[in-house]
């Protein structure tokens, strides 16, 4: 179930209005102003291969997935801080690191995807293992037959 945006929005009102909450609001809204200057600035092709740190008040964090990445936006970064400030920002320097935890995490997900052995792979090699003599190869053969 999502929550529309604007019961959000009613809700870090709220957070605003009530003394103890005073920081979490202004952390979030400091966060979400990042977000969305992270979304202006990084060029469309860059932004899925990289991630937002945590902002400060003068500075952008940027993790990239891997450094060539993080070369390509170190090269871009004048341009980037530039563009900040063009929409109002007062960040005054954008620091790349190299977070490889994302694309680690994908090929780890890409490595445990089981695949299947369509029937006629199977029918395939059923007809090769029946035509070998015995051996480790029809051995081999007729478990990824059996698993597969």
């Amino acid at each position: 179930m999502t929550v529309p945006t604007r019961k959000i929005g009613v809700y870090l009102n709220s957070l605003a209005e009530t003394p103890g909450d005073l920081s979490l609001s202004h952390q979030i809204n400091k966060l979400n102003g990042a977000r969305q200057l992270f979304s202006a600035i990084i060029p469309a092709q860059l932004i899925q291969h990289c991630t937002l740190g945590l902002p400060s008040d003068e500075r952008l964090i940027i993790f990239a997935e891997n450094s060539a990445i993080a070369a390509r936006l170190k090269q871009l970064s004048p341009s980037l801080l530039h563009k900040a400030h063009k929409l109002g920002s007062e960040i005054t320097s954008i620091q790349i690191a190299v977070q490889a935890y994302r694309h680690i995490h994908k090929a780890d997900k890409l490595q445990t995807k089981k695949r299947q052995l369509s029937q006629s792979g199977k029918e395939n090699l059923n007809q090769l293992a029946t035509s070998l003599p015995t051996s480790d190869l029809k051995s081999a053969i007729e478990s990824l037959i059996k698993n597969g």
